[in-house]
């Protein structure tokens, strides 16, 4: 290859600036690599040099260039700031923050070091000194945008979910078109159960970005949380159009396809989730509940079997598994299933619950009602548990505690025909037996008096003085 004459380095430089501009960096960089041999101490040349090796990646020879530029001129901030942007990409951060340093005290007011030694903070995990740097890049440029994008992120990893969504609102109004601020703002309102905001965002962002099956995803769970299932089934189809390797969407569209009573796909896509992915848990489960609903509880008992094998203290697994026994009356079974949901949680008031329909089953009133017991103890509304409890109490011929149960489930439920039917046998048998109590106690009476009359009529005579 020739070399280039260089009879006039200005112009060369200029030649270089262009290429830079234009994105040839190699280019740029052989030109000036040219300059450099007749202009060894030029600062400016070795400072484009550095930026021309930087942008090709070249981030060791980018550095070396930086410190010769700073040898030669060393109060030049920009130069500083360059330095840094190249230790952060090879990751020394601590390094990098020195440099945007050196710049600052050179120049107070220069945001994009103030911006980029946040960066490098953040990188550290020094999560203030971060956000006191992006603070103070907005202080003294309150229109870039990319400081209110990264505050807003430093805000939402603080947990200060708010301020996140103000930094992100701030950062659309300057840049409306900035799809990564509208996603984030999104999600963040959707983890602030503002579904209805979210919702909006996630449409906004569609606008920009239709064919990113991540945003159709997240729009559907948003979709489902407000229980617009069939638009979040339309949404999930959008992304398993655009991903169909999107597990995550499969085993949703299956949620929503079951709140609609549509089973049969709800198990197809189910399936789909698991082929994908045959560790899922809660797609194991959720398959498991939906058979249950259909009445298919052999199968429904593999499922949660699957999901327990992949998660032993899965706590509801153990509890659903112990229902489908019971159904298919299993009762002892059912009995170990859910004292296994009720070792990992004791107070699984559903799992006492069940429990004792199981003792129930099998004539142990007594251990039936300890259970019930438990179960209206952690959950005094559960006027399931308080009418089994009457019906237990019944069985055992304890029929006003049984109505006082009975009236408890009633207080809850007053539309509860089954209690209203109990209840009223209860009384009735309270009736009789005080019908019979007092016929009882009638008889008692007579035979006492009786017993009187014969010790008040043969009362001996007292002795005599004489006997």
């Amino acid at each position: 290859m020739s070399v280039i004459d260089i009879s006039d380095p200005e112009l060369f430089l200029q030649r270089g600036l262009q290429l830079l501009q234009m994105g040839q960096y190699a280019e740029a960089l052989m030109t000036f690599d040219e300059i450099l041999q007749r202009c060894p101490n030029r600062a400016d040349i070795w400072y484009h040099r550095g930026m021309a090796l930087y942008e090709l990646k070249r981030y060791p020879a980018a550095l070396e260039s930086f410190d010769l530029a700073l040898n030669i001129a060393p109060k030049v901030p920009v130069i500083y700031n360059y330095r840094g942007m190249t230790l952060f990409e090879m990751e020394r951060y601590e390094e990098a923050i020195a440099s945007y340093q050196a710049a600052t005290r050179l120049r107070p007011d220069y945001h994009q070091a103030w911006y980029n030694q946040g960066n490098a903070a953040e990188k550290l995990g020094d999560l203030q000194t971060a956000l006191d740097c992006f603070e103070r890049t907005i202080a003294l440029n309150p229109e870039y945008s990319k400081a209110w994008f990264n505050r807003g992120i430093l805000f939402a990893k603080m947990g200060r979910y708010e301020e996140a969504i103000a930094s992100f609102d701030q950062t659309v109004a300057q840049r409306p078109n900035f799809a990564k601020a509208w996603y984030n703002r999104a999600n963040l309102l959707n983890q602030l159960k503002r579904y209805e905001e979210a919702l909006s965002s996630y449409d906004w962002l569609l606008s920009l970005r239709s064919n990113d099956s991540a945003i159709w995803y997240n729009r559907g769970n948003v979709l489902q949380r407000l229980g617009h299932y069939e638009e979040a089934i339309a949404s999930y189809d959008e992304a398993l159009q655009l991903n169909p390797a999107m597990y995550e969407a499969w085993y949703n569209r299956g949620n929503s396809l079951d709140q609609l009573g549509r089973y049969e796909e709800a198990i197809e896509s189910y399936r789909q989730a698991l082929r994908l992915n045959p560790d899922l848990c809660a797609a194991w489960y959720n398959w498991g509940t939906t058979l249950h609903r259909s009445g298919r509880y052999e199968t429904a008992l593999e499922c949660y079997d699957q999901a327990i094998a992949l998660m032993p203290d899965f706590g509801r697994a153990w509890y659903s598994r112990g229902v489908a026994l019971r159904k298919l009356g299993r009762y002892e079974e059912a009995i170990e299933s859910c004292d296994r949901a009720l070792a990992i949680q004791a107070d699984f008031a559903e799992a006492w619950y069940c429990r004792g329909v199981a003792l129930g089953h099998l004539g142990q009133n007594d251990a039936a009602i300890e259970s019930y017991d438990r179960a209206v103890k952690l959950q005094p509304q559960f006027y399931l548990a308080w009418y089994r409890r009457g019906t237990a109490l019944s069985h055992l011929g304890k029929h006003a505690d049984a109505v006082t149960s009975f009236d408890h489930a009633l207080q809850i439920k007053p539309d509860f025909p089954d209690a209203q039917a109990r209840r009223r046998l209860a009384l009735q048998s309270c009736q009789g037996e005080q019908v019979i109590a007092s016929e009882r106690l009638d008889e008692a009476t007579s035979d006492s008096d009786n017993m009187l009359d014969s010790i008040f009529f043969n009362v001996p005579q007292a002795p005599s003085d004489t006997d």
